[in-house]
């Protein structure tokens, strides 16, 4: 890792790339720079500096970060809750009155948040889960609720349904398209039009909530433990 000014850089060599590539990480609040076998860090850094001023463009457009911290908002199916932290209630987290309370010390608490959150979206995701598989005739292995930033969901060949953790803050149609759009791949493992068909079958308005993530899933992929 290394610094241009405000930048931290981060250098990844490619073997098969030929040219030197740029990008700004928003999650990381870094640049990125990809490098030919042979390329020094030396260049990479000559290359990322002669970009700077798209690299702060690229920083100022994106979205804020947003930390599972005391003084935050955030949603939980759609709903905003502002997160408070409270030194008594040990191991206790409780939601009122547009409230996220969080007991406990303060050591870990932005684990303790995510775990709770975690435990929601499998309790919300696995009977909608299994409610549409079953009423397409299919059925899977097992679910895992994961920490991904950049993908909502995925359906391994083995059966596996793996969803984001932050699928929960999304609001419900949003999650029960998700659900639909990995439970319709046991069936259809691709994009084809008979994918869609099944998709279509499980939950109405499929393209508008395509559209609300493209637009404001981002905010949500930038909701980060500290």
């Amino acid at each position: 890792m290394g610094k241009l000014n405000s930048f931290p850089l981060e250098f990844k060599t490619h073997n098969r790339a030929k040219r030197m590539k740029l990008r700004y990480d928003s999650i990381k609040n870094c640049a990125v720079v990809t490098m030919p076998p042979r390329s020094t860090k030396r260049e990479a850094q000559n290359f990322a500096s002669l970009h700077l001023p798209w690299l702060e463009k690229q920083r100022d457009s994106s979205p804020e970060r947003i930390f599972l911290s005391p003084g935050y908002h955030i949603p939980i199916e759609g709903v905003p809750f502002f997160i408070v932290h409270k030194n008594d209630d040990i191991g206790l987290i409780k939601q009122n009155d547009f409230e996220i309370v969080v007991g406990g010390d303060k050591s870990g608490f932005s684990k303790r948040l995510e775990n709770y959150l975690k435990k929601l979206a499998r309790q919300k995701i696995e009977p909608l889960a299994q409610q549409m598989a079953k009423s397409i005739g299919q059925s899977f292995r097992r679910i895992q609720i994961r920490d991904t930033k950049s993908r909502w969901g995925s359906c391994s060949s083995s059966g596996t349904l793996s969803f984001s953790w932050r699928l929960i803050m999304c609001p419900n149609e949003i999650i029960e398209y998700v659900v639909a759009h990995e439970v319709s791949h046991i069936k259809e493992m691709n994009h084809s039009p008979a994918f869609w068909r099944v998709v279509d079958e499980l939950v109405d308005d499929a393209k508008i909530s395509r559209k609300w993530l493209k637009s404001e899933g981002q905010v949500l992929m930038m909701i980060l433990s500290e």
